[in-house]
C-alpha cells in the first residue's frame, strides 16, 4: 500500500511585494504549493498555526514589532516546521541571533532558482532525517519501557510468593500501549482476545490506548466484541493466526466490512497475533487515521512489543503453581 503523495507546501514571509511575488512564481514553477504569502512576523505565526506548512521561507528583516527571527522562534516553539531564512543582510550579529532558532538554511538576496531549490530540498531531507531519528529513539525508549515493565511484574510476582502474599495478575497493558502509540505517532492500539472457538470466533477488547481527542472503542464499562470481519479478516484470519503480519486498509475492504474501522476514523491497521504457548490467544491492532506505509523498522518494533504483551498476558494466565515452579527453578539456579 502506497501513501498518498502530496506537493510540498511552503509559506512565504516577505514584506517586499515584488520579491514575494517573484518567490511565489519561482516556487510554483518548481512544482511546490504556496499556502500563503504574508508580510509580518505576527501574520507568519498565525498562518503557520492554521496551515501547518511543510517549510517556511522567512525574511529576517520584517516591518512591525516582530522580525523574522522572533517569528521563527515562536513558530519553532509550537510546531516542528523547518525554516529557511531569506535575507539581504549577513552580518555576524544577525547570524548569531538566527542560529539560536536552528534554521535549516539561508538564502541571500538576490537569489536564483537553483539556489532556492537546492536549499529547499536539502532542508526537507535534513528535517525528514532528523524526524526519523527522533522517532527511532522514541520507539527504542518505548520498547525499553515495555521490557522494564514486564520484568517488574515478574519481580513483584516472585516477591509476593516469597512473602506468602496472594499472587494476582492483571493485563496492565495500557502504559506499554501508550508509550508505543506516542512514539510511533499512532491513533490507537487495541488488544483483542479471541473468543467463541474456531467455528464462530469473535474479538473481545481487553485493553486499549487511544490518542488525545479520540474516543474509546468501548463506551462505558460494557464488553466490546466484534467480528474478525470488522478488520477484514474473513480471508486473512488464518494468516494472522499462523503468526503473519497483516496490513489492512479500510478503503480496500469489501462493502460492509469497513464500517467498524470508518466509524472510528481508522484507515490503516497492522494486525499482529498474540501467541501464548504456541497458540494464538488474540491480536494487537496498530491503528492509524491516515493512509500510511509503515517501515520495516516500525513493523519490527511492533513485533517486539507484541512479544512483550504476549509475555504479560501469559504471566496473567499462568497458575500460581506454575509461577512457583519458575521461582524454584530461578533460585535453584542461583544457588
Amino acid at each position: 500500500m502506497r501513501g498518498i503523495q502530496h506537493r510540498v507546501r511552503i509559506l512565504i514571509v516577505e514584506d517586499e511585494q515584488i520579491v514575494a511575488e517573484d518567490l511565489r512564481q519561482t516556487l510554483e514553477n518548481m512544482g511546490y504549493s504556496v499556502v500563503g504569502v504574508v508580510s509580518s512576523g505576527e501574520s507568519a505565526v498565525e498562518t503557520a498555526r492554521k496551515e501547518i506548512p511543510d517549510l517556511i521561507l522567512m525574511d529576517i528583516m520584517l516591518s512591525g514589532k516582530m522580525d523574522g527571527i522572533s517569528a521563527a522562534h515562536q513558530i519553532r516553539s509550537e510546531h516542528d516546521i523547518p525554516v529557511i531564512y531569506v535575507t539581504a543582510y549577513a552580518d555576524s550579529q544577525l547570524i548569531e541571533r538566527a542560529k539560536v532558532t536552528e534554521p535549516f538554511g539561508y538564502i541571500v538576496k538576490p537569489f536564483n532558482e537553483r539556489e532556492v531549490q537546492s536549499n529547499i530540498e536539502i532542508a526537507l531531507f535534513k528535517h525528514r532525517l532528523e524526524k526519523e531519528i527522533r522517532k527511532r529513539d522514541a520507539i527504542l525508549l518505548a520498547l525499553g519501557f515495555g521490557v522494564e515493565w514486564f520484568l517488574r511484574q515478574v519481580y513483584e510476582a516472585h516477591g509476593a510468593l516469597l512473602s506468602g502474599s496472594p499472587v494476582t495478575f492483571g493485563y496492565h497493558l495500557e502504559p506499554i500501549l501508550e508509550h508505543v502509540g506516542i512514539a510511533m505517532e499512532l491513533d490507537r492500539i487495541p488488544v483483542f482476545r479471541y473468543d467463541g472457538g474456531d467455528t464462530q470466533p469473535v474479538l473481545t477488547l481487553v485493553a486499549e490506548w487511544y490518542s488525545p481527542g479520540r474516543s474509546p472503542l468501548r463506551p462505558g464499562e460494557g464488553v466490546l466484541s466484534v467480528s474478525p470481519a470488522s478488520f477484514g479478516l474473513d480471508e486473512k484470519q488464518t494468516v494472522v493466526r499462523s503468526g503473519e503480519t497483516v496490513t489492512i486498509s479500510s478503503v480496500n475492504l469489501p462493502p460492509g466490512s469497513e464500517v467498524f474501522l470508518k466509524t472510528h476514523g481508522i484507515r490503516t491497521v497492522v494486525l499482529l497475533p498474540v501467541t501464548i504457548h504456541d497458540r494464538t490467544w488474540g491480536l494487537v491492532a496498530f491503528c492509524d487515521k491516515g493512509d500510511r506505509d509503515f517501515s520495516g523498522e516500525e513493523i519490527e518494533a511492533m513485533r517486539i512489543m507484541v512479544n512483550i504483551i504476549s509475555g504479560m498476558i501469559g504471566l496473567s494466565l499462568t497458575p500460581v503453581s506454575g509461577v512457583q515452579d519458575s521461582k524454584n527453578r530461578l533460585f535453584s539456579e542461583e544457588k
